[in-house]
């Protein structure tokens, strides 16, 4: 499978439905989504200011100007979650409020109605994505209505694994790829360079506790003690996560040994190197992580 048609199938599937209703649009006219719809390119396209509604929690890194929200089906996250080594939006839609309003936040789970509106848009974090909910306006749900699921819903999101599990995507992504990484530094003449990675400069990431290094991650215990904090919360009510997490760890040894066994070559006209397996561990990343993505719409208010 070739890589750019994966990743544009893996956005349909990360991003998931978007919604959009005008704030003038009665909530009964709007069409109901949820982050468990898959849709692709085409029906989104199809919404293109349309009515919409989805119901879901406000991420805490929402501007403090209340301009607009990042809106996810996880209460209590504080960053959006992206598409690996990407600033692309997964599993969370951008909301800008209607003319005129404001949005407050709460913590508390809220019904979203706007217009779905498509283009390019990067907002003042740096965030990308092609639609977004315009002219939106929110209502507090009554969690009275909501699933039986909701308490270990709300334990899982309150320890913070279902977040750290998705930053080890992260860390997954760069054993697999570390070629397409690059580095930064300044030349003898005081000049800043960009540069791939050497298997050395790897390795010192995979050593660095700081905050660009992956010692935590890359440490024998990351894996299994990101599972046993799951077990914790669900026990074994979750054991597809769990096997998500197995599935990575697997990967994660095989993408190792390629870096120790030194199972790649080097490409001296592009001045980079090229791992011998590189489509292989991509595409098993992918879909990991796709399994990841789906996972995470499965709690719905």
């Amino acid at each position: 499978m070739k890589k750019h048609l994966l990743m544009v199938t893996l956005l349909a599937i990360a991003v998931m439905c978007l919604s959009g209703c005008g704030n003038s649009m009665k909530t009964a006219t709007a069409q109901k989504l949820s982050f468990a719809e898959s849709v692709s390119i085409d029906s989104i396209k199809a919404l293109d200011g349309k009515p919409v509604t989805i119901t879901g929690y406000m991420a805490t890194l929402s501007p403090l100007n209340g301009d607009y929200i990042y809106l996810m089906n996880l209460p209590y996250q504080s960053c959006p979650f992206c598409v690996p080594n990407t600033q692309q939006l997964a599993n969370t839609m951008a909301v800008y409020a209607a003319k005129g309003t404001k949005f407050d936040y709460t913590d508390r789970p809220v019904k979203i109605t706007g217009r779905m509106e498509l283009g390019d848009f990067t907002d003042e974090y740096g965030y990308t994505y092609n639609y977004r909910i315009a002219d939106a306006g929110y209502e507090v749900v009554d969690l009275s209505q909501v699933s039986s699921d909701y308490a270990m819903y709300q334990s899982l999101a309150e320890d913070g694994v279902i977040a750290d599990v998705n930053s080890m995507f992260d860390y997954l992504l760069f054993v697999c790829q570390w070629t397409e990484y690059q580095g930064s530094g300044v030349d003898g003449n005081g000049q800043q360079i960009t540069y791939y990675l050497y298997p050395g400069d790897v390795e010192n990431v995979l050593v660095d506790d700081g905050d660009y290094g992956y010692a935590a991650q890359a440490n024998e215990d990351y894996f299994p003690g990101l599972i046993s904090r799951v077990k914790n919360v669900g026990g074994d009510s979750l054991t597809e996560l769990t096997e998500i997490i197995d599935d990575a760890q697997d990967l994660e040894q095989d993408a190792r040994n390629e870096l120790g066994e030194q199972r790649y070559s080097y490409d001296e006209a592009a001045d980079k190197y090229i791992l011998d397996n590189s489509d292989e561990l991509y595409n098993r990343f992918y879909e990991i992580y796709g399994r990841f993505s789906q996972w995470l719409t499965k709690y719905e208010l």
